[in-house]
């Protein structure tokens, strides 16, 4: 029988082995041509400069392999250099690019070298070349990086950084999601990288991969006084968008930050943010300039903050009594009205001057001659507004027109109601922060016989005091008799007045009388409601708890009805007024 010759056997003999081995050299070397071909195509647009630096590179790649430990440093050596330099200069380098397919190659031969530092040093080429070559989810970047030389990491590029901290917190969230140890020492890349971004004004880079891997106590050790207020106004303001308690975690931090390197303004905002008293008085003690102390207390003022200054915060009597009117505001309207009178402003303007009526077409000579009860209220706003704290105005503070009586109150009574208590408060805001003054100017509405005129000079009394700290408290010896009158209207001046005067100042006076009125199940919904609003002011932020407990008892012991009253809104938000910042969740028993 003949024998069917062998379609793949190119040897004279025929024999089926050697067509067999011949063909399997054919399939080999076919592909190659071919594959050649398509590489060369593909590089055919490379210059001469690029080519040449892509042949190099696939000369070390060759060398990197051979048996000759010399040959194999330098190759390493010399791969190394190129890609330091492009990564570097470029965004994206061309040794990468050019070394991508033998990436697979190099990571096979590494996986046979004995352990020497060349092996080391191939684990840091690797390192880079997976910044661009790695498999998704891989982070092979950061494991050679581990088992590499554990070099100057900034030299390879920031890109390289920024991808090994990315890498490091995704290795630290699966670590803790599989809750397992880590293969590797994390932390020392983690320093590293720490170290690189604090020293290339990278801080917020530094902090949010120290928040990730949970070690804000790095942060001591490497910031400086050249980054600790970029780092401390990160810290601050990623602070807002945290939960309670990591957001009091992270302030501590910037308070440390600021004290170790003395910056005692910014300790003390930060202080204040924690609501901190001990905090607060560390920042004084520490302070030895007696100017900045003052700055320290302007500070406090500004944030209406009760504090008293002692023998420890302060030795000398004449500095501290000059520290404490600064705390206090006692001179606040007198530095404001010489602010006012440096810069022209001093002249009272009228509710028209806002208006600015003349640019209406054709509608303001119909409208000047309306003399509304509603009108006359909106130009008391106005008025109020406008010349808040400047101590006199065209309406309240002038005198009078040629009346039946010639009484200076002219204006008041153009108002009706609701509008007389307004028009009276309004001479607490002209007169705002001039105590002495404005007490004395409404002193008189006190003694009306219009309930809501002296409801009206009740809140002025509030406003007037507002942010002002006197050791007579004239507002509570004023306010506090009136807090237990029978008319609703003046009782809720009064507690308004009182609110406003101490709002912020935690003042156990002012809630051992507003308390009263709280548990008293016969005082009538609008005046449970104002009371709470005021308590809510005087404590603002502060999380008091019998307070809290107050207002939730006013408002379960309410009936529907008076429930479905829009007064009855202010009890829950009083509630928030006592919490305001704090995002503590409030978990309350309506059984």
């Amino acid at each position: 029988m003949s024998k069917t010759p062998n379609p793949n056997s190119t040897g004279p003999s025929g024999n089926a082995d050697a067509g067999k081995s011949a063909g399997e050299e054919a399939t080999v070397k076919v592909p190659s041509k071919d594959s050649k071909k398509r590489d060369d195509k593909k590089y055919e647009h490379l210059s001469e400069e690029d080519l040449a630096l892509k042949q190099q590179l696939e000369l070390y790649v060759e060398r990197i392999q051979d048996a000759d430990p010399g040959l194999q440093k330098v190759a390493l050596e010399g791969m190394r250099q190129e890609i330091r330099t492009a990564t570097i200069s470029m965004t994206v380098p061309k040794p990468l690019k050019f070394l991508r397919p033998h990436y697979g190659t190099l990571k096979g031969f590494y996986e046979k070298m004995p352990d020497s530092d060349l092996k080391t040093l191939l684990a840091d080429i690797l390192s880079v070349l997976a910044l661009t070559m790695s498999a998704e989810g891989e982070r092979e970047s950061l494991k050679y990086r581990v088992l590499g030389s554990q070099g100057d990491i900034g030299s390879w590029g920031y890109e390289y950084v920024r991808n090994l901290a990315g890498e490091i917190g995704q290795e630290y969230a699966w670590l803790e999601s599989e809750q397992e140890r880590p293969l590797y020492d994390l932390m020392k890349p983690v320093q590293q990288i720490v170290s690189f971004n604090l020293k290339h004004n990278a801080e917020p880079d530094a902090v949010d991969l120290l928040i990730e891997v949970e070690d804000l106590d790095l942060l001591l050790e490497h910031v400086d006084s050249s980054n600790c207020k970029r780092t401390c106004s990160y810290l601050t303001s990623f602070a807002k968008y945290l939960p309670w308690p990591d957001d009091i975690l992270v302030l501590d931090y910037a308070y440390t930050i600021y004290m170790k390197f003395e910056e005692y303004p910014l300790a003390l905002v930060t202080a204040l943010a924690l609501d901190n008293m001990e905090f607060t008085k560390k920042v004084f003690t520490s302070c030895d300039d007696n100017l900045q102390k003052r700055q320290l207390c302007y500070i406090l003022a500004r944030h209406g903050q009760t504090f008293d200054l002692d023998e420890k915060l302060c030795a000398s009597d004449e500095d501290r009594e000059a520290l404490q009117e600064i705390v206090n505001n006692v001179k606040l309207s007198e530095g404001y009205l010489a602010l006012a009178r440096d810069i022209e402003v001093m002249e009272p303007k009228i509710p028209d001057d806002i208006y600015k009526r003349h640019l209406l077409d054709g509608r303001a000579s119909g409208e000047q001659s309306v003399d509304s009860a509603r009108q006359n209220l909106a130009a008391t706003f106005v008025n109020a507004f406008v010349n808040a704290g400047f101590g006199q105005d065209k309406l309240m503070t002038a005198p009078s027109e040629a009346t039946s009586g010639g009484s200076s109150t002219s204006w008041l009574f153009k108002n009706k109601e609701h509008g007389k208590a307004s028009a009276a408060a309004s001479l607490g805001m002209i007169l705002l922060w001039d105590v002495d003054s404005g007490l004395a100017q409404l002193d008189k509405y006190l003694h009306s016989t219009d309930t809501h005129v002296i409801a009206g000079a009740l809140l002025g009394v509030g406003i007037v005091n507002c942010g002002i700290k006197n050791d007579l408290e004239p507002a509570l010896a004023l306010l506090s008799d009136y807090v237990r009158k029978d008319d609703p209207s003046i009782r809720i001046g009064a507690i308004m007045g009182l609110g406003l005067s101490y709002a912020g100042a935690r003042n156990e006076e002012i809630s051992s009388i507003l308390i009263h009125i709280l548990e008293d199940n016969k005082v009538s919904l609008d005046v449970i409601a104002f009371t709470a609003i005021s308590l809510g002011l005087v404590y603002v932020g502060s999380c008091h708890h019998e307070i809290a407990q107050e207002i939730i008892y006013a408002l379960t012991d309410r009936s529907e009805a008076e429930l479905g009253e829009p007064l009855a809104r202010l009890l829950p938000l009083a509630l928030g007024l006592l919490y305001l910042g704090k995002q503590i969740i409030i978990y309350i028993n309506m059984a």
